[in-house]
């Protein structure tokens, strides 16, 4: 299991690496990924045709809620490399203040979803879909977070 989605997210980065190469493209990566997730997720559930049917188009809800949280993210990524290594107090404070609403959109989400989920699968296949998704958003967090140099990072090359 766990290789497929490694695989999953190894196809997303290559896609990434690639788009940035060319002009950076996020509604081209974010579908490969919905793409790839969205098969990850089927073969991680066992739903009936019944349970099938009731729970996709509330994924995909979800996941256009998530979708847009996730732009977000990425807008406040995108101001953060602007400025990183001349930033002042008060823009470390608004740009963390902008990762805190953030998370908190995030985990409201995921809690609003639950129920709709459960109905639809269970809890026991709620559970499961938000196991994948957690192990997802984690390798993707990292793997960025990996990308973005902290702050005075460039100070300490420079000694």
């Amino acid at each position: 299991m766990k290789r497929i989605i490694l695989a999953t997210i190894l196809a997303a980065f290559s896609l990434s690496a690639f788009a940035q190469g060319k002009s950076y493209d996020l509604a081209v990566i974010q579908s490969v990924y919905s793409k790839n997730k969205a098969d990850l997720v089927k073969s991680s559930l066992t739903l009936s045709e019944a349970q099938s049917k009731a729970f996709w188009p509330i994924y995909d809800q979800y996941e256009a809620e998530r979708v847009s949280i996730s732009n977000q993210r990425v807008a406040i990524v995108e101001d953060y490399l602007k400025s990183y290594d001349k930033l002042t107090n008060e823009q470390s404070a608004a740009l963390m203040n902008r990762i805190f609403a953030n998370e908190k959109s995030y985990n409201n989400l995921q809690q609003s979803y639950f129920p709709k989920f459960s109905g639809a699968v269970g809890a026991k296949n709620a559970a499961k879909f938000y196991q994948v998704e957690h192990y997802l958003q984690l390798i993707v967090r990292l793997h960025f977070q990996d990308q973005i140099p902290f702050i005075g990072e460039l100070d300490k090359q420079k000694h």
